[in-house]
Parts: structure tokens; sequence; C-alpha cells
């Protein structure tokens, strides 16, 4: 297998002239140390001319133009690299002007969200494309910033570093145009280089060096959102928290890591705390626009002030207030309100609180972390007066840019895509998040739906295109080649853990995107990482051609099917996923040697459901199951007993079981099964274990629309999705308890199954330029609605008469559009633009559309 070596340009991320001049720098000695909220400076002259600077950082970044907020960033990148964001100065700009930057170096050894590197900070101005200053020159300026105190208990397992705590004085933010505190000379860390593209594995890349590419997705939303609701003010009383000290990842060795007994945990001390009627004084005005100020001063230790945005956000919490003396002012956040109506402090194993402590006078704050978020409430403890002067959250998300939309007869069905794009939106930065707030992990397996759903709901392929980019970009598991991390864009430089079928979806996302968008030069730049995955995964192959001991773990469904006992030694369902991913790669990449694997294992799989329907009248007979696990002996399969509905489910989505191979289990899962069952199971089958959102009834909904059970589908969609969106925040979960992340970013998915089982339109195929419409056989009376990808708008409305059907379709120019009317217009009169023709269910016309049916 030959080495290819390609530059970034190929693949979207131009690397011509980013950094002309610039080098990484950090704070002397800091660069490895962790925790370190670093300041740099750049004072300068502006007489005219187009103006930019340019920045990339890790870990966080925040920028300041004359005081001014400016931007935040940067994108995920993979290990080694970083990503460059462009701001454009000019019109912002005064005669002297002073641009600050404040980069948080988190160094961190457990984190979801960022890979665990040193921390290092890039900046470049132009002037007409010339540079001015650039980092590595003596006309930066930089220093500590004292007064983050790091010396706390941890936000969550997904984001584990310090919760943000603050000793704050007036005008603590002054070095933004003032002086730098503890100001010293930067420290040349790193250098940028361009990359050399090895497919199959992460390039060496040398010891002080990082490789520099352009952020390839839009820049984040990040509107001032003011129009808050304040809810009320009470007085606060705290009583000992009932929980556990700490959630299941603040282990006594972890504690004792990040400082011990010596700690801060204003999340814990705050847990237990009680609303009650609020005894002291309160002044309210609103002003012109109708923002809240309020003065309090409470009675008692302390009192709270609460707030509702009208949608959940994912954004950062900004607040002015004033004390006449020091203060203890605690943001707690959520995006739901628990049983007594409180704020919880600690929920989904996040401690939700942000601590400022003042000395007194005006404190404007803004938070460094991104949240999600519905409800803030401020305790204050102060012995006088405490007055908030403004509080609103800043988004910090991908826009949302009005490409897409859809509208139909039924209420409910709008909620789940209104659900389904809040969900994404608030999801989605440079890649996919798996959820805005306990992890913000770009995970594996979880991208696959959630790439569809940004095609349909958010009309974007460029977070999808970016993150598999970063997935190649990244190193191999340790236990197996080819592999990926579990987060794209986080952990260590090569992930210890492996989950093999979360590479396998990685893979699937792959061919599906290309199916979309017809991408070649992503298709030839994973071949070789393909090639290496594949060879790998043969190795994982017994005497039948079936994966048996795969390494790691083997993620199912949120469910019994992920036990030890029902993935190993040969997970059925693993083996009928590997079989989908090989055959698809296969005629992506015109490979008939993977498509005979494919058939090889669900051959085997087959014949050994044969042996399952001789089973059908036998005492405690689990017919027409098939084991999620097997062992092999004596050359034979012997089922272990061990059953999930998920994996069933994985049997018919991935072909490894077709419906004529078993229409009896079909049947079953059909009436027994699924989030709303229409009959009781018998006593034997009782023991197939229920399956989870994520990814049980997901496979489960693709299955109903495949095999055209729409009616069932409407029905069990409205029951589950109308669930969640039944509760705050309005977004859709990770699991069904609500004790989980209830905003997950897979379950935007939904908003396909509208778009594609209501709508009738489906994700338009650009590599072969055709879109396929199928009006709903559901309850709705009209439905309508729009994308627009890169080849232009897709767009669908129909409404169906007591006897007719009237369907209008329209497609960029060059498209077909491949129409399968409903069945219960068969033998009406159809008139296909403006021309009456013979009845036919299925019709292949150009990219205009009109079609009236009268029954």
């Amino acid at each position: 297998m030959g080495t290819d070596f390609r530059t970034a340009e190929r693949f979207g991320y131009s690397m011509t002239d980013i950094f002309k001049k610039a080098k990484g720098i950090f704070l002397p000695g800091k660069s490895a140390e962790p925790n370190v909220l670093a300041a740099f400076r750049l004072d300068f002259s502006y007489s005219g001319g187009h103006m930019e600077f340019t920045v990339a950082a890790h870990t966080f970044y925040r920028i300041y133009l004359n005081g001014i907020f400016l931007g935040l960033g940067p994108a995920p990148a993979a290990f080694g690299r970083l990503k460059a964001d462009s701001y454009d100065l000019t019109g912002r700009l005064e005669e002297e002007n002073q641009l600050a930057v404040e980069v948080m170096g988190y160094v961190p050894r457990e984190f979801n969200y960022s890979t665990h590197e040193d921390s290092v900070f890039f900046g470049e101005l132009t002037l007409d494309g010339e540079v001015v200053a650039a980092t590595g020159e003596d006309s930066w300026k930089c220093g500590v910033l004292p007064y983050r105190d790091f010396r706390t208990e941890a936000l969550s397992h997904g984001r584990r570093y310090p919760v943000e705590l603050y000793m704050l004085r007036e005008r603590y933010d002054e070095w933004r145009r003032g002086t730098i505190p503890r100001e010293t000379g930067c420290e040349v860390v790193a250098e940028s280089m361009e990359e050399t593209w090895r497919d199959g594995g992460n390039q060496d890349i040398p010891a002080g060096h990082r490789i520099v590419l352009r952020r390839a997705t839009a820049m984040p939303d990040m509107e001032e959102i003011r129009d808050l609701a304040f809810t009320g003010a009470s007085s606060v009383e705290f009583e000992d928290f009932d929980g556990a000290a700490g959630n299941w990842w603040e282990t006594e060795e972890y504690l004792d890591r990040s400082g011990g007994a010596d700690i801060k945990r204003p999340a814990f001390s705050r847990a237990g705390y009680r609303d009650r009627a609020f005894a002291g004084s309160l002044k309210e005005e609103r002003d012109a626009a109708g923002a809240v100020s309020c003065e309090i001063r409470p009675k008692g230790k302390a009192a709270a002030l609460e707030f509702a945005l009208k949608e959940a956000e994912t954004g950062l919490i900004g607040l002015c207030f004033e004390t006449q003396g020091p203060a203890t002012v605690d943001i707690v956040w959520n995006d739901f309100l628990d049983e007594e109506a409180k704020v919880p402090v600690k929920a989904d194993s996040v401690n939700r609180v942000i601590r400022l402590e003042s000395e007194g006078g005006r404190i404007s704050f803004e938070s460094m972390e991104p949240h999600f978020l519905k409800y803030i409430k401020i305790i204050v403890e102060t012995s006088q007066s405490f007055r908030l002067l403004d509080i609103y959250v800043r988004r910090y998300r991908f826009p949302d840019r009005n490409r897409a939309f859809f509208l139909s007869s039924d209420r409910e069905v709008n909620r789940i895509y209104e659900a389904s794009k809040r969900t994404l939106l608030t999801n989605t930065l440079a890649f996919f998040l798996d959820s805005p707030e306990r992890e913000r992990g770009g995970w594996a397996g979880d991208s696959y739906w959630t790439g569809r759903a940004s095609a349909m709901v958010m009309s974007d392929t460029t977070v999808e295109r970016s993150m598999l980019y970063d997935f190649l970009a990244a190193d191999y598991a340790e236990a197996l080649p080819g592999t990926f991390p579990c987060c794209c864009c986080g952990g260590a430089k090569r992930d210890p853990g492996l989950m093999y079928t979360w590479s396998l979806f990685v893979f699937l996302e792959l061919t599906d995107y290309y199916q979309r968008t017809g991408d070649e030069e992503l298709k030839e730049d994973f071949r070789s990482r393909v090639e290496t995955f594949m060879e790998a995964s043969r190795t994982l192959k017994n005497s039948l051609g079936l994966l048996e001991n795969i390494p790691g773990f083997v993620f199912i469904d949120w469910s019994a099917s992920n036990n030890a006992a029902n993935t190993a030694p040969i997970c059925t369902a693993a083996n009928g996923l590997y079989a989908l991913v090989a055959d698809r790669l296969g005629e992506m990449y015109g490979n008939e040697p993977y498509r005979a694997e494919a058939e090889q294992i669900r051959s085997v799989f087959r014949e050994q459901y044969r042996k399952v329907e001789h089973s059908k009248y036998d005492l405690f007979t689990m017919y027409p199951f098939l084991s999620d696990s097997m062992t092999l002996k004596d050359g034979k399969l012997v089922e272990n007993s061990v059953y999930s509905e998920a994996a069933q489910y994985y049997y018919f989505w991935t072909g490894l079981l077709r419906r004529e191979d078993a229409p009896q289990l079909w049947k079953i899962l059909l009436e027994q099964f699924g989030p709303m069952p229409q009959k009781y199971r018998g006593t034997m089958q009782l023991s197939v274990g229920n399956c989870g959102v994520f990814f049980g009834h997901m496979m489960r909904f693709e299955l109903l629309s495949r095999f055209g059970e729409t009616e069932l589908l409407e029905k069990e969609l409205k029951h589950l999705c109308g669930y969640m969106t039944g509760y705050d925040p309005g977004t859709f979960w990770e699991t069904l308890s609500g004790t989980d992340s209830r905003n997950h970013g897979f379950g935007a998915h939904y908003g396909v199954v509208v778009m594609r089982d209501f709508l009738g339109m489906d994700i338009p195929d650009s590599r072969n330029k055709t879109l396929r419409i199928a009006p709903g056989q559901g309850s709705l009376r009209w439905a309508k609605g729009r994308i627009c990808l890169e080849d232009g708008q897709f767009a669908a409305v129909w409404h169906k008469g007591i006897d007719s059907l009237s369907l209008s379709v329209s497609a960029p120019e060059g498209y077909r559009i491949l129409l399968e009317l409903p069945w219960e217009y068969c033998g009406g009169k159809i008139i296909v633009n403006g021309k009456e023709q013979e009845y036919k269910r299925s019709l292949i016309c150009g990219n205009i559309l009109d079609v009236r049916i009268q029954v």
C-alpha cells in the first residue's frame, strides 16, 4: 500500500499564508502548566486600510478590541493541529488601539472537547495583506491574569477542569486597555508548519510545532440575548445536601489530584439551597428596551434573583452588578427546573455554578465557558445592597441561516421539527457536539445521525466534512490500526480506548456523506485509512469469517445490548454493522472483495437463523429471536441465549437479516416492542432487554420508514418525541429518564424523519442528481418544506382533499425527481405537469414536477 502525500489544500483547508511571520507564544515556563489564564496585548496605530487579525490558540481564546468584545474560539482541531480564525477590524478602529486576548490554558488530562496538549497562542495583524505585528515579536506583551481561582471542584466528567471561580475587584478588566498585571516577556513555544497529508494515520509532527489550518465552517453566532424574563426574588437558606458529596467521577484519587481538602466546592455547598419568601427589600426598574435592573438588600444570609430565557440556548452568561461592600455572587444555571421548581445546582453529573467573590464596586463579567441553559439564578450573599445592572446570554453555536424549513397541518409534527432544529443548532459549532453542556465532545457514532440531520434540517454539509477530516487527521486507537478515537478533537494523542463499532459508524457516515455530496476528494483522502482498517479488521476474524473478540468496548445501544454477555465472543449486531460498512465501502470504492466479505458474514447468520426457525416448537423457545452473541465450538455457532431489542433492530437495519428471512421476528418487533407496543410479550420473551433512544429507537424508526409503516411511525414518533418536548428544555434527550443530557445532538435526526416520511422529501442524492419524493400516508392534510444545499433549492408542498392529492416539487437544474405516490390513490386520474397520463405509482421526471390526482 503506497503512501500518498497531499497538502491540506486538497480538502478545503487553505494553508496559504495563514501565518506569514507569527510564532506560537505563551507565558515563560507555563505552557505545560495546567490552568493558566494568560493575557496578551498588542498596542498599535491605525491611519486607514484593510486590517485583519488572525488568531489560533489552545485551549480557548477571547478577544477584545479597545475594551469591546470581538470574538471567541477556537474551532476544535485534531491532535497537533490548531484552527485559525480571522477577524476584520476595519471600521472598528481608532487612531490608537489596544488588542487584548485572553487565552485559557487548561493543559487538560481528561477532556472530551479538546486535545490534551500544552497551551499556545498565535496572532498576526495585517494591513492590506502585509504583516504589521506578529506573535514572537517584541510588539506583544503578556502576563498572568490573577483573578481566576483554579482550586475548585471540576465542571463535569467530560469537561474535567475547574468550575469558574473568580476573585474580582472593580476595574479588574482594565488591562484590556491599560496595564497587564504581572506583565512579563513572552516565550516562543511553537512554530507553525504546513500539513503534508498521509492517508491512514497522523503524520509525525516535530516537537514544538503545530499544524495550523483555517476554520472550515461558518463562524459561530455570538449575538447577545437580553430578552430574559425576571421570574422573581427569593430569600435563600442553605441546608446540607442530601445527595452524594461527589459525582460518580469525583473519586478520592481525582479530588486529591485536584487539590484535596483545600479545593473550594461551590456546587456542593449550594446544592442544598432552599428558596423562601423574599424578606428583604426589592427595587425593580426597566429601561425603554424592557431590560430589567434590580436592587435588593437581603434580610438574612442570602437572597436570589431568577431569570428565564424564552428558549434554551448554548452560550456564555454575562452580567453587570454593583455592591456597596464584599459579596459572594453565585451564578447557577440549568436547562430545566426540578420538581420543587428550583434551578438544580447538580444535574447530569455537572456542577452548574460560577462563583464571583467581589470586594465591592461595579463588576462586569462574562463566563469563559459556554453552557446550555434556560434558567439562571443569581444567589447573593452580602450584608449590604446588591444591584444587578445587566444580564444577558451570549450565544455560542452554529448560526441559523434559515436555509431549511418545514411546516404541516399537524402542530405535534411541527413541534418535533422545531425541537430537532434547536437540538441541532445548539449542538453544532465546528463539529457536532454530543451534548452542549456536559461534554461538548464530538463523538463518533452520534455524528452519523447528526450529519444526516445537518443536511436536512440545517442545509449544511460543511460541518460534517470538517468533522470527517478531523477524524481522519487523528491517530489510530492503540488497540487496532485504522480505527478512530472516540472523540474526534478530544483526548490524548493516541486514544488508549477503542469503541470499534463507532469506528464503523464513521466509515458508514463517510459513505452516506459521499452519496449526498459526491465529494471525490474526501473519498480519495480516506482510501488509505479504509484499506488499513479493513486489513486490521480481518485479523479479528475466525474460521467462519466472523469478527470475534473485538477489542475495547463494543457499543450497540444504551441498554442491555452493551453487556459483556451480549457482545462477546461473537457479537451478532457488530458483525451486521461491519457487513453493512464493508458493503457500502465496496460500492463506493468499486472493491468487490469488501462486498464479498459482507455477503460471507450475512450468509453465515442467515444460515444460523434457519436453525432458529427449527426451534419454533421447542420447550421454552426464544423463537423467533436471534441471540445477541454466539460462541464458535467445533466449527459451529452456538447461541449464548442473550437477547436485546436493539440487536434485533440492527439485524434488519444492517441487512444481516431481510424481512423475508425472518417475517415472524419483524412482526413481533412491530407489535410487541417500541415505545408504545400494541401487544404484550409472552413469558420467555420478557427476557429480551428493552432498547434505548440511543440508537435502538432511532433504528426502529428507520425500519418503520423502510418497510412502509408510516401510520405506526407517526404514532410512535409523536409519543416518544412528544414525551421529551413536553418537558424542558424542548430539545431531544440522550435517554428517556431525563436524568442524563436533555439535549443530545443525535436527536436532531427526528427532523430527518419528519421531512422524509411526512413531507416525503428524502436527502438529495448529489452524486446521482436525484431527489426522491414519497408523500407520507399519515394523518397530515398538508405539508411544505425546503432545503437549500450547494446545488440549490429543493422544495416540496402537497395537500390532500377528500378524494384528491396535489403535489408540487422543484429541484435544481440537472436533477431528476423520483416520485412514489401513496397506494390509496391507485387508479385515479393523474395529471403530470399539465398533461394527463396513465396512472403509475412511480414516476421519473425532470427537476420540476406538478401532480394532480383525482380519485
